[in-house]
């Protein structure tokens, strides 16, 4: 038959400490180095982003032409 203290030596409970770290954007880590890195570079919330800047078409500068008369090639009768 089996002995109670037998039971004990095969189990035994211990606790586990683990510490969780929250942003107050609600994000959730278990790593204390990826909750400094979101301190660092929060992501950006989508909806209070604001829009981008449509930049303005650079300007082109007039070009100017430069009218040549025409030339006359004369044959040489060949």
């Amino acid at each position: 038959m089996w002995k109670w203290s037998d039971v004990m030596k095969a189990h035994s409970i211990f606790v586990e400490e683990k510490t969780v770290y929250r942003c107050t954007c609600n994000a959730v880590f278990e790593d204390i180095k990826r909750a400094e890195a979101h301190l660092r570079h929060p992501p950006q919330d989508k909806a209070k982003s604001p829009k981008p800047k449509k930049h303005a078409p650079r300007r082109r500068e007039p070009t100017t032409t430069l009218q040549l008369p025409s030339l006359e090639i004369p044959d040489s009768g060949q």
